[in-house]
């Protein structure tokens, strides 16, 4: 089992860190072979430049994004770890996806090209419900993962929330720590597809292939 965790979080004080700390040892336990993207220390462009843009059509990645996109295909599965921030996941994290699932890459016309793979995502949030649910913030994130990683062919969609953070006790703490292995254990107790998506983008896919949609895609021209 190979798993691509990808980190986003730029103080390595954070809770965020605690978790990627607790789940990277239990899942090499488990028996995976695991690499670690820690976004911020490995100072990934996230900035969209022309030459990104052009490979949707000459295919002539960069080499940050070339090694980027070998470790996807290495990958099973992907663990994202990160905060939400203004109703969503940072940008830096978004533009990772962007660059690295670009056009030709992650999708075309057809469909999604990373078939068969699966995303497992831990979130923590600085507040707490009711304000997270009237604020559409877990319906915000759930649209955007599945935007992102139905559209690319993934079959299990797994989100993972932890509220409140900052203020939350020591003891609550050790409870999310313990929560969030029990999260990534679900990449070895099930099976592919039993975990399902998040929303409609599967089938949108479906539709896509069948040619009764057509396909969003990144392009020069738009």
């Amino acid at each position: 089992m190979n798993i691509l965790v990808i980190y986003a979080h730029p103080y390595d004080g954070s809770f965020c860190k605690g978790i990627l700390d607790a789940v990277v040892p239990a899942m090499e336990k488990r028996g995976a072979n695991v690499k670690v993207k820690d976004l911020v220390k490995m100072n990934f462009d996230a900035t969209m430049r022309p030459e990104d843009l052009e490979a949707t059509v000459t295919k002539s990645y960069t080499l940050e994004v070339r090694q980027e996109q070998k470790d996807v295909l290495w990958a099973d599965a992907i663990v994202t770890i990160c905060p939400v921030w203004f109703g969503s996941v940072p940008g830096f994290l978004k533009a990772y996806f962007d660059k690295v699932f670009i056009t030709g890459f992650g999708y075309d016309y057809t469909g999604g090209l990373l078939q068969n793979k699966r995303i497992f995502s831990l979130f923590t949030f600085g507040s707490k419900d009711p304000y997270l649910s009237l604020a559409n913030q877990y319906k915000g994130i759930e649209y955007l993962w599945d935007n992102i990683f139905s559209m690319v062919g993934f079959k299990d969609i797994a989100v993972k929330y932890f509220q409140n953070v900052p203020r939350t006790s020591p003891e609550a703490r050790a409870k999310y720590l313990t929560e969030s292995i029990e999260f990534v254990n679900q990449i070895f107790d099930k099976k592919l597809g039993e975990i399902g998506q998040i929303g409609p983008g599967e089938l949108l896919v479906k539709l896509v292939i069948e040619g009764k949609l057509v396909m969003p895609t990144v392009q020069i021209g738009e």
